[in-house]
């Protein structure tokens, strides 16, 4: 009798199996929360605005507007994405946006070189690639830091585009054909919002389905490695900063086109979103991984709180206020899954 009762008060032995089980349910948790946490918020983000704001916000004619405000963003937002992938960070596309935005109506405005504008247009592209080359050259091959470097250098562009106009805006003397550029629409929808779709889809196209794109990858992921193997690592952080300027003229052009207009403080507010943007994609998709399907639905999400948060009438430092804290947010969700994911 002792001796069975002894034996019921025994516990089982414990071989780990039921810890084990517990831990592999948690990482799938966490994998799937990562991988689709940012989509259900956008959701749930957009469902509480058409509820709270059903005859302004859930309409046909908002979701264009999103569309068509968001194109700028994404756009820069892309060419963000395009050093990161290669783990390195360019501070200075808000400033070189600034000066893009003023070079282009300085050149076609009648007021100052009264060019042809579609002549601006392509100078202007050309001087915002080159400039951001000039950026890659010197933190490739000088080996600038380039958080440093573009920081300073984002001053030098914001106080060339206040020094071109005399700290003025710009809105005489601009041909409406460049107005219509992107004020004008196709198939209901502003022409914005095509080209927008279209710099996402070379971006695509460029990181996920060519060689250069993978090198890029593999840059980011071990660049001594990737030297090591052969890759031409330099010429290639000097591309991708190249592809953040040609991407900084595109959104000077399209915003100056916007508002008929050019301010040599236009894309100011463009740096954090951008950035917001890139790093929400990467808590989605390919966690951890920036890409720019993910860039694309992180910039749509900012602009949808964007819209909704001036449809409920709210303050625009408390826009900025969230566009930070989803920044801050977006960074620690990807610092966390990647050090889960390596544990």
């Amino acid at each position: 009798m002792a001796t069975d009762l002894t034996a019921r008060r025994q516990p089982a032995p414990d071989t780990g199996g039921g810890r084990s089980q517990q831990r592999a349910q948690a990482q799938q948790v966490r994998a799937v929360l990562a991988r689709y946490g940012v989509l259900a918020a956008m959701v749930i983000t957009f469902a509480v605005f058409s509820l709270l704001r059903p005859d302004s916000f859930f309409t046909a004619l908002t979701m264009k507007g999103i569309l068509r405000d968001c194109a700028p963003l994404l756009i820069v937002a892309l060419g963000v994405t395009v050093v990161l992938v290669m783990n390195e960070y360019d501070l200075a596309v808000g400033g070189l946006i600034s000066l893009c935005a003023t070079i282009v109506v300085v050149l076609l405005s009648t007021q100052y070189e009264g060019m042809n504008y579609w002549v601006a247009i392509i100078l202007t592209l050309g001087i915002g690639t080159a400039l951001g080359a000039g950026q890659g050259v010197l933190i490739a091959y000088l080996r600038l830091p380039s958080f440093i470097l573009t920081i300073a250098m984002s001053t030098v562009f914001t106080g060339l585009g206040l020094q071109l106009v005399d700290s003025q805006s710009v809105f005489e003397g601009i041909a409406p054909g460049y107005a219509e550029i992107a004020n004008g629409t196709f198939l209901g929808f502003s022409n914005v919002v095509f080209i927008g779709l279209a710099v996402l889809l070379i971006a695509h196209v460029l990181l996920r389905h060519t060689e250069p794109g993978r090198y890029m990858y593999a840059i980011g992921g071990n660049r001594e490695a990737a030297r090591l193997s052969g890759l031409r690592v330099r010429l290639l952080l000097a591309v991708g900063f190249a592809i953040v300027g040609l991407t900084a003229a595109i959104a000077g052009v399209l915003m100056t086109s916007q508002a008929a207009a050019a301010n040599p403080n236009t894309g100011v507010g463009l740096l954090l979103p951008a950035y917001a943007a890139a790093f929400l994609g990467s808590s989605m998709f390919r966690v951890g991984v920036f890409t720019p399907l993910g860039t694309a639905l992180g910039a749509l999400y900012l602009q949808i709180i964007g819209t909704g948060l001036t449809i409920l009438s709210l303050s625009g430092p408390l826009v900025q206020i969230i566009q930070g804290g989803i920044l801050a947010a977006a960074v620690l969700i990807s610092r966390l899954v990647r050090g889960g994911s390596e544990q």
